[in-house]
């Protein structure tokens, strides 16, 4: 029996390793053109590698009354922020703000910081639009626009679907929707001064992503005409090879020798390579907790009720689902609910709890705003295609003070009720 039992394992042995052959000689094969393909390393070795000499960065200065720079405001610290992205409408993970795919160093940009919820924003779009519609054939790609969404939870994929109508075409669309607002903190630093409260903010970046041009507001018909002579000027300056565009630096968004694994903003971090840009982004980072303050008020007074001017009433702050894990990392308040016997475990569950109330409290009245805001524009939109435009433009009624913390009060409650039902 043994005997049999080595026959027909051997015989077996004998089949596989004949079924086998051809696919390790094609194996052995591919090697051999693997090795053939690889270049030789005592040629690249002793080629010399030529390292540009790096000098120390330029002056900048911050915006001051008008709108032109000629020094420029440095705006590096905006290179190293990783913000969210939408390509071709949809959401597209992660990406450095300062990465060629973003900022192209064979290019200058315009760059349009929005919200949603910003009324003047949806003025301010469609003239870039239609400034780069006349002029973007004799552009082409060396002047390029970059929307990016600031002070606003919204998921940015819904708010280029809602808004991106109203925009020049870019080929990636930005959002910082984190709780810090990294993005406008870096502006609005005593440096630079390029975000002072409101939206919209206009920015021209030249071949060195220096902002030489900056428009707080909505721009009028002379401002976009001298943004448009800038950018001439911009684009010559990139194309004929300006001393500008030719001096080396740590910030210039030129990636030279030498740079790489010393200089984050113009070449990224080593570990960059390695982190999955393209993951999916489910929520916002953190929620920025801001609100409008260049929407105007509803009117008060005896005549706020008058016939000729109907008002739009925003609708009541939507209700926000709470997540369960709010109230304890697992779902399950009773077993990761605090000791009495550690009072910090105790102050940290409570400062979790006020965070996610205040967030709570803080997109529904974003919702709020977002709801009145479209239903504005749509009344407007009417009136002008009726011709009705003798009743003036829409007034917008938000939630007052006291609905808010209503609202904030029914948050709150939801969330205690998730923490009991837990327990």
């Amino acid at each position: 029996m043994l005997l049999v039992s080595v026959a027909v394992l051997s015989g077996l042995t004998l089949v596989l390793t004949w079924r086998l052959a051809p696919q390790i000689e094609a194996l052995a094969e591919l090697r051999e053109r693997a090795a053939s393909c690889r270049p030789s390393h005592s040629a690249t070795s002793s080629a010399p590698r030529v390292e540009v000499e790096s000098t120390p960065p330029p002056p900048s200065a911050p915006l001051g009354s008008g709108t032109y720079v000629a020094a420029g405001v440095d705006v590096a610290p905006l290179m190293r922020l990783r913000l969210e992205r939408v390509r071709n409408g949809a959401p597209a993970g992660t990406v450095r703000f300062g990465a060629a795919e973003v900022l192209s160093p064979r290019a200058v940009h315009v760059l349009s910081l929005w919200a949603p919820w910003c009324v003047a924003c949806k003025e301010v779009l469609p003239d870039l639009r239609e400034l780069f519609a006349r002029r973007g054939s004799s552009w082409g790609d060396a002047v390029r626009f970059l929307p990016v969404q600031v002070l606003d939870p919204t998921a940015p994929e819904d708010a280029i679907r809602t808004w991106g109508a109203l925009m020049p075409p870019s080929a990636v669309q930005l959002a910082d929707r984190s709780l810090a607002d990294s993005f406008v903190a870096v502006l609005r630093d005593e440096s630079r001064r390029l975000y002072q409260g409101t939206l919209p903010v206009t920015l021209a970046l030249d071949c060195n992503r220096r902002v030489r041009w900056a428009r707080i507001g909505v721009p009028g018909p002379a401002e976009m005409k001298e943004l448009e002579e800038w950018l001439d000027t911009f684009r010559a300056e990139l194309k004929d090879g300006d001393s500008r565009c030719r001096q080396v630096w740590c910030g210039n968004g030129r990636c030279e020798n030498g740079e790489v694994g010393r200089c984050e903003e113009d070449c990224g971090t080593p570990s960059e390579a390695t982190i999955p840009n393209e993951r999916p982004v489910s929520g916002p980072i953190e929620v920025a907790v801001v609100a409008p303050s260049d929407i105007a008020p509803a009117p008060t007074g005896p005549g706020k009720h008058s016939a000729s001017r109907p008002r739009l009433r925003a609708p009541p702050p939507a209700r926000v689902a709470i997540p369960r894990d709010v109230a304890s990392p697992s779902g399950s308040a009773r077993r990761h609910r605090p000791s009495r016997r550690c009072p910090a475990a105790a102050t940290a569950a409570a400062t979790r709890t006020r965070t996610a109330r205040r967030a709570a409290a803080t997109a529904a009245a974003k919702q709020a705003y977002s709801a009145a805001a479209a239903r504005a524009n749509a009344t407007s939109a009417y009136r002008r295609r009726s011709g009705r435009t003798e009743l003036g433009p829409p007034v917008l009624e938000f939630p007052s003070r006291h609905s808010s913390n209503r609202a904030r009060g029914r948050a709150g409650a939801r969330l205690d009720e998730a923490s009991t039902r837990g327990r």
